[in-house]
């Protein structure tokens, strides 16, 4: 297996913090994560459910590293890339805003259907209300995501209905479902979390 090494830092960049839970990792993307990350993206349902170009090509692979380093570097997204037993398995992000963060995530298929998104979410968002501060996270997804759907709502998302027309995804809008988590609500489920 070839040495993860983290992605080269930026001037200003926030260390990336690894967070656990069991056999789930949240770490820093890494430039060995490139074909994995291009991978997971040839996905039929990963294309089918976010805003992804398509076809995506290996070095929009490497924008998206680069985008990633950047959000630490500005302080305006926290993105990690997920591990399970030593493997890539994908993405957590949250996007910052007016006290908020809105939160995002795609799973390579390997790692789907085993709680690992669940998990991996949970620990990001345990981070945002505790070490960021934030009053509350939105979370959106194209109506008929139901694996999305899923992990929000055991997160504990309060799903709050559907936007017309809010999305976009490679220039066509679909309607998007809406939840949100308040601080409060979050530090109330916290010892069950997780």
């Amino acid at each position: 297996m070839t040495p993860r090494r983290p992605l080269p830092s930026v001037p200003g960049m926030t260390q990336v913090p690894q967070l656990r839970d069991g056999e789930v990792l949240l770490r820093a993307h890494a430039e060995a994560d490139l074909d994995a990350v291009w991978e997971q993206c040839q996905d039929p349902e990963m294309q089918r459910f976010t805003t992804i170009p398509v076809p995506y090509a290996r070095d929009q692979a490497a924008g998206f590293l680069d985008r990633v380093r950047a959000g630490w570097a500005d302080d305006s997204t926290a993105s990690w890339a997920i591990e399970v037993a030593g493997r890539f398995a994908g993405t957590v992000d949250l996007r910052f805003g007016e006290g908020w963060a809105s939160v995002g995530y795609g799973l390579h298929p390997w790692a789907r259907g085993r709680g690992v998104m669940t998990t991996a979410v949970g620990l990001a968002l345990d981070w945002a209300f505790t070490e960021r501060g934030v009053a509350g996270v939105r979370w959106e997804a194209l109506v008929g995501n139901e694996p999305s759907r899923r992990v929000a709502k055991k997160c504990g998302f309060t799903m709050e209905g559907t936007a017309r027309g809010m999305s976009v995804a490679r220039g066509v809008r679909y309607d998007a479902w809406l939840g949100s988590l308040l601080a409060e609500e979050w530090r109330a489920r916290a010892p069950s979390a997780g």
